[in-house]
């Protein structure tokens, strides 16, 4: 699995690629961007009448198994911030893995 650190997200196989503040989000067509902006992962174009899309933009060349590493991330992400709310509630900072001195 893909680890995310500050500007980085880093593949089991030892490849990096820098992410601005290691934030990544996904659109309702499945499509990925980085820091909220810029798309990385996505279909190319729109469709037109009976034709499909048949390009898609891959900005790092990532990889079929980066991206399985990058959802299985974001998905134990999410699994932590659930966790931890139903454990603490939303009035704590704790819910965001937040220690003193760690940023």
């Amino acid at each position: 699995m893909a680890t995310i650190k500050k500007d980085l997200i880093i593949f089991a196989s030892g490849r990096q690629i820098t992410v601005p503040n290691g934030s990544l989000s996904i659109t309702r067509r499945l499509e990925i961007a980085d820091y909220y902006s810029r798309n990385i992962f996505f279909a190319d174009g729109q469709p037109t009448g009976d034709k499909k899309i048949d390009k898609v933009t891959n900005i790092y060349g990532l990889t079929r198994e980066e991206v399985i590493e990058i959802a299985d991330a974001m998905i134990h992400l999410w699994i932590d911030l659930k966790d931890n709310v139903r454990a603490l509630g939303v009035d704590t900072p704790e819910i965001f893995n937040v220690r003193k001195g760690e940023k």
